[in-house]
């Protein structure tokens, strides 16, 4: 490990040497916190990080890479392209909520979004917010909520941007999508395409095979429409749809053996229609959203098991603004119906009604804070009733503390409740209190956010292969009594400008520590440590970046055996671009990127090589 992190500060501080400017729009300290202005608004007291397009850009290869080489966030990834879950301050997948314009889109069937389903390059913008958000977002948000927004402008005068970007590289993987953006003072429209496909058969390190069962392919399109009536109200419509198909790789010693296949699609729509005149605001939301999966055990068959779900969601926010005192009142109310079903679960129908309050005020220059109170009643459980506060004070000028606690919660999916011969009907919903205290610093280039926090999570819901005494080694889920989730997470962002050189950096460390209070054992695939950086130097028209992430050893067994330990590891991608033409809003770029530059040898999951050094080269055309 002490190799590893010397070679990781070596590349920092040759970089930091190097330090120098550029006229490339392409600037990492578009990753430092700069939320949304809505997020931020509703987040005090707690950490919020905003990813830039032109950094989804750089990272266009999958939405898992995105968010595991900018944020503290650990994806279990089974093989490269394969399925991918998250796990946020040591929480499980389904307590991290990932919120598609102000929607929760986690599945009603297991509960979580494969973020390896998701298309990094059609979305604007992506906000990463750490800490619980059950009070907005409803059941899983513990962990904290990953932000997926569509940006919607409007221009004096007509205007017309595009952009296309391709990508190719080894193991003949292609990615491309094309973007439009088309307004003038009433209306506004998006369009966005994207496909992404890959044979990904890498070499399996130390061993004759290659990942021959590994390709995928996956087509996006996002829609927006937005039309201002007059000054206070707007009318806009969005909508995205995923279709993939991946093949699932095997694992050693056989991994030619692997004939999975899995093919998922996905269509959301959203109707917001808002109106804001004075201290009165008033928003209306309605929402279709539906998913559906195929998973064959062999492709070659014909035979296949398959899952479904559709949503409709109706919501009508009311905000009062109180001048006089720098206040405002939000009230927000909700109705969901899910319908979700398999081919071994009939139908089932869960409906919901939620109605929260948020007051937030600025006491003082220097002091803000806002309350939320959030109370659901949900027609197959008695759903707690959350809460949430939070507080940031600036004490001298450009220091400041904040701190927020929040009691958040999760319901049991369809796949806990039902599935056949595994499922339990007796679980009941999990609860978390958590608490969070933080000290940052601000100035115009230097930003640093340090953060401790604390979560004690009730009746956790966990799939085990010891939960049912009478079958051992069937896999069942149960409520554990109570687990502890503690650490520390650390932000820094800094640039500088030497003469015509223009030096960028940014870094997160997660220290995490999460245990089942009952057996004092550490819950599996949680990484004490987790550290990831980019470094950045632009000059005129040439731009060369790093980046690199360490991945602390994580269990993967309940009784936390050695032996079967997941080694940690440190990799690092390097890449270099080069605006070949630019006149008025025309510009084009050459770039190429070399991934795992050491030939690191890595596994994220037991038994499933990762890709050692790769590469792609890009060209990206704004029009």
């Amino acid at each position: 490990m002490a190799k590893k992190l010397i070679t990781f500060f070596s590349f920092f501080y040759v970089i930091v040497l190097v330090g120098q400017n550029d006229t490339i729009s392409y600037r990492l300290d578009e990753v430092i916190i700069n939320a949304t202005k809505k997020l931020k608004e509703n987040s005090i007291g707690q950490h919020v990080v905003s990813l830039s397009d032109s950094v989804l850009t750089r990272n266009i290869e999958s939405f898992t890479d995105l968010i595991r080489y900018n944020s503290s966030i650990y994806l279990k990834e089974y093989g490269k392209g394969g399925t991918s879950s998250v796990s946020f301050r040591g929480t499980s997948a389904s307590n991290t909520a990932v919120v598609w314009n102000g929607i929760n889109i986690n599945s009603i069937n297991n509960g979580q979004t494969g973020f390896n389903s998701l298309t990094v390059s059609l979305n604007d913008a992506i906000d990463v917010r750490k800490g619980g958000g059950s009070i907005e977002y409803g059941s899983g948000a513990i962990g904290g909520t990953v932000h997926l927004n569509d940006v919607l402008n409007y221009t004096e005068g007509f205007n017309v941007k595009n952009q296309f970007v391709l990508t190719g590289g080894s193991y003949n993987t292609f990615n491309s999508f094309f973007k439009s953006k088309i307004s003038n003072s009433k209306y506004s429209i998006a369009i966005g395409v994207s496909r992404n496909s890959s044979e990904n058969d890498f070499k399996l390190f130390d061993t004759e095979y290659r990942n021959t069962n590994g390709a995928y392919e996956n087509y996006g399109i996002n829609l927006g429409f937005g039309y201002k009536f007059n000054n206070q109200s707007e009318l806009k419509f969005y909508s995205t749809s995923f279709s993939g198909e991946r093949h699932f790789s095997g694992t050693l010693p056989n991994p030619t053996s692997a004939r999975e296949k899995y093919i998922d699609s996905n269509q959301r729509n959203l109707l917001v229609y808002g109106f804001e005149k004075g201290r009165i605001g008033h928003e209306v939301k309605l929402a279709y959203l539906t998913q559906k999966y195929q998973y064959f055990s062999n492709k070659f068959s014909d035979n296949f098991n398959y899952g479904k779900s559709r949503r409709v969601i109706a919501s009508y926010n009311l905000n009062y603004k109180l001048p006089r005192i720098k206040a405002k009142i939000s009230s927000f109310s909700e109705y969901e119906s899910a319908f979700g079903s398999t081919d071994v679960i009939k139908e089932k129908n869960r409906k919901q009604f939620s109605q929260y309050l948020v007051y937030t005020q600025d006491i003082h220059k220097n002091v803000s804070f806002n309350v939320k109170l959030r109370k659901d009643f949900n027609s197959d459980y008695k759903v707690p009733f959350v809460y949430a506060a939070g507080i940031k004070v600036t004490p001298i000028s450009k220091w400041y503390v904040r701190v927020n606690g929040s009691k958040n919660y999760r319901v049991p999916t369809y796949n806990d409740l039902f599935w056949p011969g595994q499922g339990n009907e007796n679980l009941i919903p999990e609860t978390s209190i958590q608490s969070e205290v933080g000290l940052g610093y601000s100035n115009k280039g230097l930003i640093i956010d340090v953060g401790a926090y604390l979560i004690n999570t009730d009746d956790k819901i966990v799939w085990t292969p010891s939960g049912d005494s009478s079958r051992p080694g069937v896999w069942v889920p149960i409520n554990l009594n109570e687990t502890q989730n503690k650490g520390i997470e650390a932000s820094l962002s800094y640039k500088i400008d030497l003469g015509e050189y223009k030096f960028n950096a940014s870094s997160n460390y997660s220290y995490a520590l999460a245990k089942d209070s009952e057996t004092d054992k550490y819950l599996t695939f949680v990484p004490k440590h987790l550290l990831n950086s980019n470094l950045s130097v632009n000059y005129k028209k040439a731009n060369l970046f790093v980046q690199s992430l360490f991945n602390g050893e994580v269990y993967t067994t309940e009784d936390n055996s050695d032996d079967f330990i997941v080694p940690s590891f440190f990799i690092v991608n390097v890449g270099a671009e080069y605006k070949l033409y630019q006149k008025k809003q025309n510009e084009l770029l050459l770039g190429v990127k070399i991934n795992n530059l050491l030939g690191e040898k890595y596994m994220v999951m037991p038994r499933r090589p990762m890709p050692q050094r790769n590469f792609n080269i890009n060209i990206n055309y704004k029009f």
